[in-house]
């Protein structure tokens, strides 16, 4: 059954989210694709859709949280008085 581009970019966002934080908890040779998918409540199958490997995926989270990390900053030295 195919998905919406929608759907497609929600799936992807949601894998990302739960690598991110499995990755946290039990580091990224401590979880393997069966149980990163189940955290993201999707199939082992849908992985392979939306990423080259388990090292994209990685690399993918990494990124997204260097940049929410980098906005945050902005943030606060944006407020802050020099």
């Amino acid at each position: 059954m195919r998905v919406s581009r929608t759907e497609a970019e929600a799936n992807r966002d949601a894998v990302i989210n739960a690598a991110s934080r499995l990755f946290r908890e039990h580091g990224f040779d401590g979880i393997g694709l069966k149980d990163l998918m189940k955290g993201a409540g999707l199939t082992q199958g849908a992985f392979y859709k939306q990423f080259d490997s388990k090292e994209d995926l990685a690399a993918q989270a990494s990124r997204r949280a260097m940049e929410h990390a980098t906005r945050r900053w902005s943030a606060v030295a944006a407020g802050s008085p020099d």
